[in-house]
């Protein structure tokens, strides 16, 4: 794996956070394999997704049920806010607000927090754990 400096996984780490909102606007489900390892888990609340491919399936159903992705007017805004980084492992604290209607009269419909565990890969940093906290 390539040496890096910490400013450089910090960049990283907060550009990949962005990926995964923008991926949640305009991507395609399979896109969400490039940003969570493949035995990543995703949870929030009592709902858990294990593994890329429930993550990439959970991904389709929003899509499918018109919940999130291109067409549907929503819109993801994310900022991390902290970021740790520890050899090859890293944590990152990320506030979010997830808004509706955006091409008539944006609304916050959902607002939280993430709690994401990455991991360094040979194709960069994937989060490992997250963990969506709501409110």
């Amino acid at each position: 794996m390539l040496e890096t400096t910490q400013t450089e996984d910090d960049s990283s780490i907060r550009s990949l956070i962005g990926l995964a909102a923008l991926t949640g606007d305009v991507g395609e489900p399979e896109d969400y394999r490039r940003i969570y390892s493949p035995n990543a888990t995703w949870r929030s609340g009592q709902e858990r997704q294990t593994g890329a491919d429930e993550i990439v399936a959970a991904a389709a159903t929003r899509r499918d049920q018109g919940i999130s992705g291109p067409g549907t007017a929503t819109r993801h805004f994310v900022v991390p806010l902290h970021v740790t980084v520890s050899g090859d492992r890293a944590t990152a604290v990320s506030y979010f607000a997830f808004l509706t209607a955006t091409t008539s009269a944006p609304t916050v419909s959902v607002a939280g927090t993430y709690r994401d565990e990455l991991v360094r890969t040979e194709d960069g940093w994937r989060i490992h754990d997250r963990e969506t906290t709501i409110g």
